[in-house]
């Protein structure tokens, strides 16, 4: 990758860094401020699930209409304006509402903006970087979308604690819209294509292998989000903590995926990226197993930190991987090399509105079922880790179940 396509992709990452601080901020408030206006487990966990709910619905409409609806500006960019400016007013009438009708409506809004730009603002990677640059492409976009969770996990925090409550919301909300707004105005998008993919290059979306990855993505994501929604009030009632270590446990957390991020993004373009899924999936599962059995908030720091180094691999390599399976599955079907890359091009928004699907099935599973595992088992937390070990074992049986062809080939294709 020259300088100035590195340059762009830093620039790229920028909106991802801005929609992670309001990611991460839901994850350390959202169930704490619901909590104080209301008792029940079973009410916050169905509300904290909308977000994948929504995201069922609104992560492949956005992808579908993105691929299909040329602006002046691009396909993608209009998303990233309408998306983060409600995304940021909603997260500071979430803090200040005390209604819990008022604060259910601005959660649940909230969601609704989050979700409208994950879509279109991934597929900008594979339309503007070459095949063989998806590697490092992928690192430098997860650093800087943990980072954003840093940011939303220790910055904000410290000075909602430290400072001032409001001024900690109004930081987090201005690096978000700020973050996404940078981006929106500065990243260029390809021209378009002259004509429509055929049928059969959308039938590609459906691959067997691409099948495998999307379902293995959603449970990945069920594993993690049933520790994250209930993360916080583990830490305090649990390990009778404190809001502040949660925090710092998820900052733990965060900095060990910042840590890999760059290296599994060389790692992917060198190895068989099913391997390194497959390892690092294995590794969260083993790290979560330890959750039942913790009786401190060290003992979790430790925990969090070996978590994350998995987590941060586990995103690296599987971001780039579905752009690279698409495409490998299109040059098998018989189209030519630069046929192929124009129809991906073409298919981007789709691919990624349905692995966003699927995660959003994921994440609108795990904390209703998170929350009423943990009302079974009479309010013990550490009950959340039951459901994550369960949900990344299946996911890493899937992983090991693609199609071994269809993985390993696109090393010398797409990464030579």
């Amino acid at each position: 990758m020259n300088k100035r396509e590195r340059r762009y992709v830093w620039l790229l990452g920028l909106a991802g860094l801005g929609r992670n601080v309001g990611w991460g901020m839901n994850k350390v408030f959202t169930a704490v401020l619901l909590g104080a206006l209301t008792p029940s487990t079973q009410l916050i966990g169905s509300v904290l699930g909308a977000e994948g709910l929504l995201g069922v619905v609104l992560n492949p409409l956005s992808g579908w209409l993105s691929d299909r609806t040329p602006t002046r500006i691009g396909r993608r960019r209009p998303y990233l304006f309408v998306a983060f400016p409600g995304a940021a007013i909603m997260l500071m009438l979430m803090y200040l509402t005390r209604s819990l009708g008022l604060a259910v409506a601005a959660t649940l809004l909230f969601y609704f903006f989050q979700q409208l730009s994950p879509t279109p603002y991934q597929a900008m990677m594979p339309d503007s970087v070459e095949e063989k640059d998806y590697g490092e492409a992928s690192g430098i976009l997860n650093l800087l979308w943990t980072l954003g969770n840093l940011i939303a996990f220790l910055v904000v925090p410290l000075v909602y604690e430290l400072w001032s409550h409001t001024l900690g919301f109004l930081l987090g909300a201005a690096i978000l819209l700020a973050g996404g707004l940078w981006t929106a105005f500065s990243a260029r998008e390809r021209s378009e294509r002259r004509r429509p993919p055929g049928r059969g290059a959308a039938v590609a979306l459906r691959s067997p292998a691409l099948l495998k990855y999307y379902v293995a993505q959603g449970l990945w994501w069920l594993s993690f989000e049933a520790i994250a929604s209930f993360f916080t009030p583990y830490m305090v009632h649990a390990l009778h903590g404190s809001v502040l270590d949660s925090a710092l446990g998820m900052s733990i957390f965060t900095v060990a995926g910042i840590l890999v991020s760059l290296w599994f993004g060389r790692l992917y373009e060198r190895h068989d990226a099913r391997l390194l899924l497959g390892v690092t999936l294995l590794l969260f599962a083993v790290a979560a197993s330890t959750g039942l059995w913790l009786k401190t908030v060290d003992e979790a720091f430790v925990l969090l930190f070996v978590a994350g180094l998995a987590w941060g691999g586990i995103q690296v390599t599987s971001y780039p991987l579905a752009a690279d399976m698409l495409r490998q599955h299109l040059l098998r079907s018989g189209a030519g090399d630069d046929d192929a890359k124009e129809q991906a091009a073409h298919l981007h928004g789709a691919l990624y509105g349905n692995a966003n699907l699927v995660q959003s099935l994921g994440l609108m599973v795990a904390a209703p079922l998170a929350g009423q595992v943990i009302a079974v088992s009479h309010g013990q937390y550490q009950a959340m880790f039951l459901v994550s070990i369960a949900s990344s074992l299946v996911a890493l049986a899937l992983v090991l179940w693609f199609g071994k062809t269809e993985v390993a080939a696109q090393a010398p294709a797409a990464k030579a």
